[in-house]
């Protein structure tokens, strides 16, 4: 006899609505020995019931960092009152009094490679110990295990040699760890399961289960000393299809589309040959909101002068194809003036008061709304009929810098979160939409989870899209992130990152954004050999792929850079062969 004890749990909210009762992805759950409390564990939110899961209420998690995703609760063995719960990036917190209050236990803790973290490593799994007052921690991405004495609040490191090769080799996580007759049981993402002394004790372990486990064994659960334990391997979104093949073997340059006219199309060619680059980013739908490619569709129609297509587009698109040059589309999504203003701001994100959101140059329209979405995929229909062979949707996310509490969206559904705003929009995209398929991401929303935040959940928006396209810029990053490596710094930045994308992606391809600019505060210190230092942290982490970015399409630093990376002789003439830009206005219709 089954019973449902899922009463008051939140439901998921996301395309295409169906009134389905399915309850939100949970993350954790623990229960407390005598099976009266039970923790029910979101990525944005904890539900705890104090009868036995007949009913739940959500828990109070004020000082609990809000933008870093929940991953892990833990329910003390002996008293009920005490419950821990692992993060993405904020360390654990600790409630001594079933939830009221949050302590946050940082100190000890691994994080990103910087003198004072701001980013702690994931804690993805929590156990106490089954004698001491003593919390267990399962760390991430080749961190191992840490031990915390809830007297000291600190947390130490439990090396393991064979896990622990951060930053140069796999990044095995610790999904599961179990404290059981004085043993850890720690079960590894990578298949591979151990066992390791937690405390001296002189209880005896079943030899017959510890020889199962430690041989990797597909256990689900066992029954040892009058409790339950489940084997429950990290979650990850299964995909909705397998990678297009055609986006494979990718290496491209963002250009204007100035390049492609004129005398330009031909020393582009030879520029491309010369970088042994084989692919182009052009704006199809820009940061303003104007669609590059012609149409008729009536809804589009509606938006004054949003149609503003490019000359000799699909002649264009065609002879960079004959030359072997494969086309993408970059499309901004949720940034689009024109949109914002249409039916008196109807569509854009709003202050608390109901007035558009003012955020500087930025205007953002409602990534609930549904019109939005129609909108966008309508108009990446019509890009598409351009010839071009990839859509790439950008800004797709809420908008940073901005409170929840200060802002509004008129469009979201009772009890609908971020995430499954942008999960609709892709889910339905994917739907409509047969050629590949990317995204772009923030750097550092590609490398933690931070779904809570802007809504960029990498998993589960990977698993609709054939490519992720992290925008993994050094000058973007803290100056002191990776410092540690001297002169290393660029090549282990981006090693780490691409490291950690892979680790979260769960299948999609991965494509950077890498730098091919100055930045206006340059601790980076760009220059020729920058490029170098960037592809071979990408080959080294086991990627081939990538994109050039310089906003203003002004390559020479690039140029130079690949003289020195790939031989003088390979590029010679790339210097004397580059596009000279254009005015803008000259390759547009009207």
């Amino acid at each position: 006899f089954w019973e449902r004890i899922d009463n008051k749990l939140p439901k998921e909210v996301v395309y295409p609505f169906e009134d389905s009762g399915i309850t939100k992805p949970v993350v954790s759950l623990s229960v407390s020995d005598d099976l009266s409390r039970v923790a029910v564990l979101f990525a944005h939110a904890l539900y705890i019931s104090n009868d036995s899961g007949r009913t739940f209420i959500r828990s109070n998690l004020d000082g609990v960092s809000s933008v870093s995703e929940l991953l892990c609760v833990a329910w003390h063995p002996r008293n009920s009152s005490l419950l821990a719960i692992g993060t993405s990036f904020s360390g654990i917190y600790l409630s001594k009094d079933t939830g009221k209050f949050w302590e946050n236990l940082r100190q000890g803790i691994p994080g990103e490679p910087t003198a004072s973290p701001a980013e702690l490593e994931e804690v993805r799994s929590l156990c106490w110990s089954d004698q001491e007052n003593v919390l267990y921690g399962g760390l991430a991405n080749g961190q191992g295990l840490i031990r915390i004495g809830i007297e000291d609040a600190r947390a130490d490191r439990i090396m393991q040699k064979e896990l622990v090769t951060y930053p140069d080799g796999d990044f095995y996580s610790i999904d599961q760890v179990y404290c059981y007759r004085g043993q850890l049981l720690a079960l590894t993402d990578r298949g591979k399961n151990f066992v390791t002394a937690a405390y001296p004790s002189t209880a005896v372990a079943d030899p017959e289960f510890l020889k199962a486990f430690s041989s990797q064994k597909s256990l689900v659960s066992f029954y040892a000393d009058k409790k339950v334990f489940q084997i429950v391997r990290n979650y990850r979104p299964k995909r909705v299809s397998q990678p297009d093949k055609r986006i494979e073997g990718v290496r491209a340059l963002y250009i204007s589309y100035t390049f492609t006219q004129a005398d330009n199309f031909d020393k582009l060619v030879k520029l491309l040959d010369s970088l042994k680059l084989n692919a182009v980013v052009i704006n199809m739908k820009d940061d303003s909101g104007y669609i590059r490619a012609p149409s008729a569709d009536p809804v589009l129609a509606q938006i004054k002068g949003n149609i503003s297509p490019y000359i000799n587009l699909h002649e264009t698109i065609q002879r960079l194809k004959k030359n072997g040059i494969y086309v993408i589309g970059r499309f901004v999504v949720f940034k689009d003036d024109l949109l914002f203003k249409f039916e008196n701001y109807k569509y854009a994100v709003k202050t608390i008061n109901g007035n558009p959101l003012p955020k500087g140059p930025e205007h953002w329209v409602d990534p609930y709304s549904e019109f939005v979405w129609d909108y966008n995929i309508r108009a990446a229909k019509a890009v598409l009929e351009s010839g071009v062979d990839e859509i790439q949707f950008d800004y797709i996310r809420f908008p940073d810098r901005v409170s929840l509490e200060t802002t509004r969206y008129d469009f979201q559904r009772e009890g609908q979160i971020m995430r499954e705003a942008l999960e609709s929009f892709l889910k339905r995209a994917r739907e409509e939409i047969k050629t590949p398929l990317s995204i772009d991401l923030f750097g550092y929303m590609a490398i933690y989870k931070a779904g809570n935040s802007i809504g960029q959940d990498i998993p589960l928006m990977s698993k609709y899209v054939d490519v992720v396209s992290p925008m993994f810029y050094p000058s973007h990053y803290s100056p002191t992130f990776a410092a540690g490596f001297g002169s290393k710094q660029i090549y282990y930045l981006m090693l780490i990152s691409c490291k950690r994308a892979k680790e979260l992606m769960g299948g999609a391809y991965l494509r950077p954004y890498i730098q091919a600019f100055y930045y206006k505060t340059n601790w980076d210190k760009y220059q020729p050999d920058y490029i170098g230092w960037q592809l071979d942290a990408i080959k080294d982490s086991g990627n081939s792929d990538f994109i050039f970015w310089n906003n203003l399409s002004e390559y020479d630093v690039l140029i130079n850079g690949m003289k020195k990376y790939l031989g003088a002789a390979s590029t010679s003439g790339a210097t004397t062969q580059t596009p000279k830009k254009l005015p803008f206005e000259s390759v547009l219709e009207y």
